[in-house]
């Protein structure tokens, strides 16, 4: 679902795959043969959200924008599955996996890796 918030709409290129029920709306832009799958929610409605070139947005995952943090994703990155993303900067090449969640301010170098550890005891 495609909504516009306050005057602005998704700008979307043309070789962007977005599942029919994903929803994206107000200031964000995707580039080039990037993915948004099933059920992720990608909300600028504070700041502007930008998505880079082949990115993977998995199932689930939530993007937002606050007023005084908006969201950059460079290229390249692959969001697992659940992650949760809001005022934060993503640089190229990164990974975050299933459940990630990357706070206001945050920045998220190039080539890292954000990976959720689980203990057994």
């Amino acid at each position: 679902m495609i909504i516009e918030h306050r005057g602005k709409c998704p700008r979307i290129h043309e070789s962007v795959y977005v599942a029919p029920n994903a929803t994206l709306s107000g200031d964000v832009s995707i580039g080039e043969n990037s993915c948004v799958l099933f059920g992720a929610v990608i909300s600028a409605e504070g700041s502007p959200i930008s998505i880079g070139s082949h990115c993977i947005i998995m199932e689930n995952v939530v993007i937002r924008a606050s007023p005084r943090h908006p969201t950059t994703i460079h290229n390249n990155i692959l969001v697992g599955p659940r992650a949760y993303l809001t005022g934060c900067t993503i640089e190229d090449n990164a990974f975050l996996a299933t459940g990630s969640t990357i706070f206001n301010g945050a920045r998220i170098g190039a080539r890292a890796e954000v990976r959720v550890m689980v203990s057994s005891i």
